[in-house]
């Protein structure tokens, strides 16, 4: 009987050992961790300074009810840098653990900067050369930008053209600016008046040949058509070491030779009144080395109305006047062959310069001796005025000047 008993008491020992484990079993599984993020996930612009809301946890229970627990925060937000971030809150009590996770958005959504150099509104001379003046671009987070320019000036057609400028950061946003250029017809003073009283007015149907930005490689080609028909023609000059020579044999063979410019640098040139006359005078030593004498006569780069002086506001309107006091006598023109335009053939060149003597009292024209097409073109059009009855002649300080508008 003693024995039953033991065995009877252990296998009752073993079910209560059980029902206990059961138990203890059964409470533990009731229990958890329970994350509660304070807040949303966040979007913020970059640069800006990130607050975390942070996040609280709970061990929740049958047994023990609530427990607040401590919570841990990996934060690897770095709001100088766009991108998406992940902000993770963990809590821990003995076996159990609890995790919620934040998403932080970095973004840009901020314009670049985008602002034109010079005039938004630009006015020039059919003819005369557009150097479009730029402009700047930044953004906060790339720096400096690169803007797309759409938009077509063309200076050989009368017209408004509009440029325009944008630029786009690597976030997609944009900036926009817009450049108006109104191309006008050259204002042509009439050439004899009581403010330019040394001009001797012509005959009808005289025409006055001029080249501008030569000497070069069609120049002697130029001066064996002239002299082939005894045309007399006027060359505004640019230092080319090359083709130097070339001017002793212009005024030996009896042609007008002027100062167009040293180095035809527009940024140069109209950076100041001082820098013009240095260029000037760079031309005049070379001049008078060639010939054996100073010329008085010019011609302004890009003509008297030209605009792309316009980065100094007013130059021209003084560098006219200064001119003048010096003793010198600028030249622009009535008659543009347009072959620094839009024509590029000699046909072209030949029939635009045609159409203009034709329609002028007296034709001053212009071309570049620099250009082979348009030199091809100049005995063509010398046998048709001949033809026609007109009358060559280089140009002297008693000249029509063609003066245009100055429009700086």
């Amino acid at each position: 009987m003693k024995k039953k008993w033991i065995i009877g008491g252990s296998i009752a020992g073993g079910v209560l050992l059980l029902l206990a484990a059961a138990v203890i079993l059964f409470f533990a599984n009731q229990f958890h961790i329970e994350m509660e993020m304070k807040g949303e996930d966040v979007t913020l612009e970059y640069g800006t300074a990130y607050e975390d809301a942070g996040a609280e946890a709970y061990l929740r229970g049958k047994l023990f009810g609530n427990k607040t627990l401590a919570v841990t925060t990996e934060n690897g937000v770095d709001t100088a840098k766009i991108g998406s971030y992940t902000v993770t809150y963990t809590a821990s009590q003995w076996k159990w653990k609890g995790e919620a996770k934040r998403t932080v958005t970095v973004v840009d959504t901020q314009k670049p900067t985008l602002t034109l150099k010079g005039d938004a509104a630009i006015t020039l001379t059919k003819g005369t050369k557009f150097e479009d003046p730029g402009y700047t671009a930044e953004d906060g987070y790339d720096g400096p930008l690169t803007a797309a320019v759409t938009g077509e000036v063309k200076t050989d057609t009368v017209g408004e053209y509009k440029l325009t400028y944008t630029a786009a950061d690597s976030s997609g946003n944009t900036a926009t600016a817009q450049r108006t250029v109104t191309v006008k017809a050259p204002a042509v003073k009439k050439p004899a008046t009581v403010s330019d009283s040394n001009t001797v007015v012509p005959g009808n149907k005289t025409i006055y040949l001029t080249f501008d930005d030569g000497p070069g490689p069609y120049t002697a080609q130029l001066l064996d058509v002239l002299k082939k028909y005894g045309v007399k023609a006027t060359f505004f000059v640019t230092n080319k070491p090359s083709y130097n020579h070339l001017i002793a044999r212009m005024a030996a063979e009896g042609h007008a030779v002027g100062i167009h410019t040293a180095s035809h640098d527009y940024k140069k040139i109209y950076a100041s009144e001082d820098a013009f006359f240095a260029d000037q005078q760079i031309m005049q030593d070379i001049i008078t080395a060639q010939t054996g004498s100073p010329t008085k006569l010019m011609r302004f780069p890009g003509g008297s109305s030209n605009m792309v002086s316009s980065f100094n506001k007013g130059i021209m309107t003084r560098l006219t006047a200064a001119v003048t006091e010096r003793g010198m006598r600028y030249f622009d023109w009535n008659v543009d062959s347009n072959d620094a335009g839009g024509a590029s053939t000699s046909s072209e060149v030949a029939a635009n310069i045609k159409k203009g003597i034709q329609s002028s009292r007296y034709a001053n024209v212009l071309q570049h001796d620099i250009k082979k097409f348009s030199v091809n073109a100049v005995e063509e059009v010398i046998q048709w005025a001949l033809a026609n009855g007109y009358t060559f002649k280089a140009l002297d300080e008693t000249s029509p000047t063609c003066h245009h508008g100055v429009n700086n």
